[in-house]
């Protein structure tokens, strides 16, 4: 099943979501997640270094990110596609990441 994450949309938890949608929240929880913020895994999230680097390369930086932490945290997750649409002066990135589980 195919879900398309846009980052821009803000995140409402559901605790009661089971199944596809549970999986789903947890990636874009993952994925809106920066490095060094969990406590008990200092490298699960999206590594800051990328604020600082040129849109083109913050871009492809959060691309490989992405792609990363369905990897190593979510194995159950297939990235279909990641078209970042843009980077705010903030740091914040809004991107569409469209997945399977």
């Amino acid at each position: 099943m195919q879900q398309t994450i846009d980052t821009s949309e803000g995140i409402n938890l559901d605790w009661t979501a089971k199944g596809v949608q549970r999986k789903v929240q947890n990636f874009v929880n993952l994925i809106s997640t920066w490095r060094y913020d969990v406590a008990y895994n200092r490298i699960m999230g999206i590594n800051p270094v990328l604020i600082d680097k040129p849109a083109s390369l913050a871009a492809a930086l959060y691309t490989a990110d992405v792609y990363r932490l369905a990897q190593d945290y979510a194995p159950d997750v297939t990235i279909k596609s990641v078209n970042v649409k843009g980077i705010s002066s903030d740091g914040d990135i809004d991107a569409e990441v469209v997945i399977e589980i």
